[in-house]
């Protein structure tokens, strides 16, 4: 089972050459990472987390070198050292870089030979157990179709990023990260400038994490890729976009991009969204951003028919722990099966998404479709630039009261969701920091299947607009809602 795979053209049709990573190349990465954070190392992030991540917890380990774009990740570099170091530090360096050089020598005698390293080359025992069960559920599923899918998903998203608009791509992402793009393409424009891109191309994709639940199957990839890219006026002219993108540095990139589909499903030939089909029926879709099929009705970014790009998370936030037991949550289930962990993510990052526009453009119009209660929680504007998303976690869940001992008075079940985030402001550095969100939502609601925070709820309609605060279809009000998990308080 080949779980590491390169790439060696320009990221849409991969090659079919492999590498794997054994124990030795896992301490290589230490010694690099170590190296890297020495020296004050530094990261720029691109369309998965945001033009520029700063971990909160990390302060150190990002910065932004002044390309404010999205280029599909974040690329990480050890800038210019001056002064002097200590002798030890310098002796790290070259076994760091003796020990890396030997493995890729290894590598590619390896590629040209043929040979394999052991199955599993570096990964968890946890995701080693959790791929061969899922295997046993699906006979059909292979990694390496599944590597050549994402790499396909990174190539469609990336050009919907440079085209200004994300619907040819919203099939295959979640709700939550389709705003969080489009919020981002917003964010941009207001600013007067557009991130352009020339020579990308992926470098590998890497499974790095796996995990099943009674709901969800999720794969976790690591996906590498590079290109030139730079900010330029919206109004700038095609010779002077060619002119940035050809003085802008080629930079590599790195995130974790992870996908998830409902449990017991089985791989289906090909990729039916990527290929205008739909996944439930097999109908043919509109070519627009349409993602409810007119024949069978189904959703087809919910995750419920096929794999969906559901989170993007910075690597220096990803754990492959991040998915622990949640405090409340499996008492939740006993009320509602069909809550998850990745319901409540998803819909915590479009309500965050929302809130930034909200600041940005001092109109709270974008959040109220959210909101539990009109007009709250205040919001406070803020020139926020270079905005960008470490992770998103559940932290806890808090059962309302059903008539049972305990639980909270006034009726309504609370999910805090922590958002890592960075931003600038005022012409700035950005600065990591976190934010909690409290959703709510009435004792005994239901959760849909799937995930979906942009259709209607009660016809289940597509909605125009993200905005939306009325159902086109049956007129229903969308904005605070009890039936569904809306925005308490932000802190």
């Amino acid at each position: 089972m080949r779980w590491s795979r390169s790439f060696e053209t320009n990221g849409i049709r991969p090659s079919d050459k492999f590498c794997y990573h054994a124990a030795m190349a896992q301490v290589a990465r230490l010694l690099v990472v170590s190296v890297w954070i020495l020296l004050g190392g530094t990261a720029e992030a691109r369309p998965g987390g945001g033009q520029s991540y700063h971990s909160s917890s990390h302060p150190s380990s990002s910065h932004s070198s002044g390309g404010s774009g999205f280029s599909t990740g974040g690329h990480y570099y050890v800038p210019g050292v001056g002064g002097e170091m200590p002798g030890w530090v310098v002796i790290l360096i070259i076994v760091a870089f003796v020990i890396v050089f030997i493995l890729w020598r290894r590598g590619k005698s390896q590629g040209e030979d043929g040979g394999e390293v052991a199955e599993g080359g570096g990964s968890s025992p946890e995701t080693v157990r959790e791929l061969q069960s899922l295997s046993e559920r699906d006979p059909s599923f292979e990694v390496t179709v599944f590597t050549d899918r994402a790499v396909q998903t990174m190539a469609k998203v990336n050009q919907a990023w440079q085209n200004g608009d994300m619907g040819p791509a919203r099939r295959l992402i979640s709700d939550g990260v389709f705003v969080r793009f489009q919020t981002q393409l917003k964010l941009l424009k207001a600013q007067g400038i557009r991130n352009v891109m020339a020579d990308w191309r992926v470098i590998s994709a890497e499974l790095v994490g796996a995990e099943s639940d009674s709901l969800w199957d999720t794969l976790h990839l690591r996906l590498s890729a590079e290109a030139r890219d730079t900010d330029v006026p919206t109004t700038a002219d095609a010779e002077h976009v060619t002119h940035a993108v050809e003085r802008a540095e080629r930079a590599q990139y790195t995130e974790i991009w992870s996908f998830l589909r409902r449990r017991g499903l089985k791989s289906k030939a090909g990729v039916p969204a990527l290929e205008g089909k739909c996944p439930s029926c097999g109908a043919d879709l509109p070519l627009s951003e349409v993602v409810q099929c007119s024949y069978c009705k189904s959703i087809i970014n919910s995750g419920e028919h096929d794999w969906v790009m559901a989170e993007i998370t910075q690597q220096v936030e990803w754990s492959p722990d991040s998915a622990g037991e949640v405090p409340g949550l499996i008492e939740l289930r006993q009320r509602d099966p069909s809550v998850s962990r990745q319901e409540l993510e998803d819909r915590a990052s479009v309500v965050f998404w929302k809130w930034i526009e909200a600041r940005v453009t001092n109109n709270r119009a974008p959040l109220d479709r959210f909101c539990a209660r009109a007009g709250e929680p205040a919001i406070a504007p803020a020139p926020l630039t270079e905005v960008a998303v470490g992770s998103a976690d559940v932290r806890s869940v808090d059962l309302g009261s059903d008539g049972r001992v305990g639980g909270n008075a006034d009726g309504k079940d609370r999910s805090t969701v922590e958002i890592r985030w960075s931003a600038a402001q005022g012409g700035g550095e950005p600065a990591g920091t976190a934010s909690w969100i409290t959703l709510v939502r009435a004792v005994g609601a239901q959760s849909r299947r799937g995930l979906s925070s942009l259709d209607c709820p009660g016809c289940g309609g597509a909605l125009s607009g993200s905005d939306a605060v009325k159902c086109a279809y049956c007129g229903e009000m969308l904005a605070g809602r009890k039936d569904e998990w809306t925005l308490d308080a932000i802190r």
